[in-house]
């Protein structure tokens, strides 16, 4: 972290910063009455990469579904005012923590 720089200017947390700006300035609502349809938007991104795969269309074309999925999910942290850097490094801190394939018999 340079001079100056606060730790929401940072990682994960800069690109929630920099999505945030780019909804604002193109009109779309962070308000809480809108958190079930940002979900609900999450999911139909998750949902056309999947649907691109499954038409066997590049990697790069899958991957661009999935950063729109990323990009509506910095912005639903952003809304909920989450530290996603925090909260990201928690999780993984859990997740190296559990057993090898989180004690799982099929899936994963």
């Amino acid at each position: 972290m340079t001079t100056g720089e606060t730790p929401l200017e940072t990682g994960l947390n800069l690109r929630m910063h920099q999505v945030r700006e780019m909804v604002d300035a193109k009109g779309f609502s962070s308000e809480p009455e809108r958190i079930w349809e940002m979900l609900a938007l999450i999911h139909s991104e998750v949902s056309e990469a999947a649907d691109a795969y499954k038409k066997g269309q590049s990697h790069e074309e899958v991957g661009e579904e999935l950063i729109d999925a990323t990009i509506r999910i910095l912005h639903l942290l952003s809304a909920l005012e989450v530290d996603a850097d925090a909260v990201f490094d928690r999780k993984m801190h859990t997740n190296w923590e559990r057993p090898h394939r989180y004690n799982t018999v099929r899936g994963g």
